[in-house]
């Protein structure tokens, strides 16, 4: 199932804490997920959002094609994905000058 897959791939991407929450806008599989790194330890990743949520979040719009790998592969394909324009992130930008991920 492409949201199972999804989640599995994001535990081993988002491995710590990183004080912000995305949300990451899956576009032809009509499915969102949220990473909240605001706590200690492992971020937490849910469909729903979290309930104390003001309003900043950073967003990840992207094509499940070129999430996979991004999730599969770490910082490299992150950054080459952003700058090819296969993912678009707008929001709290500041997120991702905090964000430590796993390479996969």
């Amino acid at each position: 199932m492409v949201d199972e897959d999804i989640i599995d791939a994001a535990h081993t991407f988002f491995i710590s804490s990183f004080e912000g929450v995305i949300r990451i806008e899956v576009l032809d599989a009509t499915f969102a997920l949220w990473i909240d790194g605001r706590g200690t330890g492992m971020p937490l990743i849910s469909r729903d959002p979290p309930a104390d949520l003001q309003s900043h979040f950073c967003l990840w719009r992207v094509d499940y094609i070129d999430l996979m790998p991004i999730l599969r592969e770490g910082a490299r394909r992150l950054e080459a994905s952003f700058i090819t324009g296969r993912l678009a992130i707008s929001g709290d930008m500041g997120v991702m000058a905090r964000l430590e991920i796993g390479d996969g």
